[in-house]
């Protein structure tokens, strides 16, 4: 006996049962199908044959980044933040928050210039703890940079932190 014999009808016969296990709707479906291709619609497809549309895809070529663009904004509509961004929110947010202080602070002592208030003793004991603890957070955002670039195709999703040093950052603070 030819095995091809004993193979064809089997097949036939599965074709069969899957053809009738369909559902009325998708039965409706299919044949909606079958009159368009045989009707030759498809023809008439502007885009026939073409990849479909990427709705960032635009936006991240002209942004230069092209996929890792694709990828931050993927996260960013499903409300994901990496931990370097959070953090970068959060020194920045605190960062702010002591600028204003010192901007205060140097108001009030009108009477010094912007080097003797930067070398003051008052100035130090007064945001020395705090610029401590700023360029702790800038260097815990560093390293969650590092670790999230790894994560994301080599690019950091945030710019690195400066160091917080102590009278860089005041003269920058009231010089701003």
């Amino acid at each position: 006996m030819n095995p091809l014999r004993s193979i064809v009808p089997f097949f036939s016969h599965q074709a069969r049962q899957q053809h009738r296990s369909l559902s009325g709707i998708d039965k409706v479906a299919e044949n909606k199908i079958s009159e368009w291709l045989h009707n030759r619609g498809d023809e008439s497809l502007k885009k026939k044959g073409e990849l479909l549309t990427d709705r960032h895809k635009q936006l991240s070529r002209s942004l230069g980044v092209h996929y890792d663009y694709v990828h931050s904004k993927i996260l960013a509509d499903n409300n994901i933040k990496p931990e370097s961004i959070q953090r970068r929110i959060d020194l920045d947010t605190a960062w702010n928050e002591i600028k204003f202080e010192i901007q205060e602070v140097y108001k009030n002592n009108g009477t010094l210039t912007v080097d003797e208030f930067v070398k003051a003793r008052s100035t130090a004991e007064t945001f020395g703890e705090e610029i401590n603890r700023l360029d702790k957070m800038a260097k815990s955002l560093n390293d969650a940079i590092i670790s999230d670039s790894m994560r994301f195709n080599g690019r950091s999703p945030v710019k690195h932190a400066r160091r917080f040093t102590l009278e860089e950052r005041i003269k920058e603070a009231i010089e701003s």
